[in-house]
């Protein structure tokens, strides 16, 4: 060359390469199977998003608990990317808790309400639910439910956590955050989904009776959770 410089090549060997692209696929899809798995599997304890979920799939409404779950899911990711991204103490003060759990009284009385009145007139609605209206209060109910459970910040904190024991990354980088985050959410949403296709696959076998019980189970669950709101935001309050 000219000026007698030498060019240097700083490319890997081929076979580098591809071996360090296998490792790093190797390593992201173990990060996707771990997310999915322990939010699946975290996602099984009965709670009122599945509560909600089963309530809509027995009637015969799956797009709206489709909806809940997706609102669930965006609630979770959200928590997680703060979480994950240094806001996990801000989330657990007392002033943040005392929000969050006024704001679950609201809804969970919403929600009473709403159990209360299907109980006393049901309703039989079948073919999917009652359109985009219905779909759109399914996420927002999915959306606030989830919302007002700030204990998943230690959930993401505890899992991401034991994901890094493994040691499969040296460094913790942000798309390893947001691909954790991910995963996590969409196991958390996939499980409400699997939810919702098993439960709407054999709803028909249920009759008005069993809908009304579970209308009443429904009742009994939100009283609870309602009181148990109450007395947390006491508790932060005092």
């Amino acid at each position: 060359m000219p000026g007698g410089v030498k060019r240097v090549d700083r490319t890997f060997p081929a076979g580098e390469y591809h071996a360090m692209m296998v490792l790093y696929l190797v390593r992201y899809a173990a990060v996707i199977v771990f997310g999915v798995a322990l939010g699946f599997l975290s996602a099984i304890p009965a709670g009122a998003v599945q509560i909600q979920v089963v309530k809509f799939s027995l009637k015969g409404r799956w797009r709206t608990a489709l909806a809940v779950a997706l609102g669930s899911g965006t609630s979770d990711m959200v928590y997680g990317l703060l979480t994950l991204f240094g806001l996990g103490t801000f989330m657990m003060s007392d002033r943040f808790q005392i929000c969050f759990y006024m704001a679950g009284v609201v809804v969970l009385c919403y929600l009473l309400y709403r159990s209360v009145r299907d109980y006393r007139n049901p309703v039989p609605e079948q073919g999917g639910g009652k359109g985009r209206r219905a779909q759109r209060r399914g996420f927002i109910a999915g959306l606030m439910l989830a919302a007002t459970n700030p204990s998943i910040v230690l959930w993401w904190i505890v899992g991401f956590k034991v994901f890094l024991d493994f040691g499969l990354f040296p460094e913790v980088t942000i798309p390893l955050r947001i691909a954790f985050v991910c995963a996590g959410a969409g196991g958390l949403a996939g499980y409400l989904a699997f939810l919702t296709f098993l439960i709407t696959r054999f709803h028909r076998n249920f009759n008005d009776k069993t809908l009304r019980s579970m209308n009443l189970s429904l009742i009994v669950i939100y009283v609870f959770l309602t009181a148990y709101f109450i007395y947390k935001l006491m508790q932060y309050a005092g």
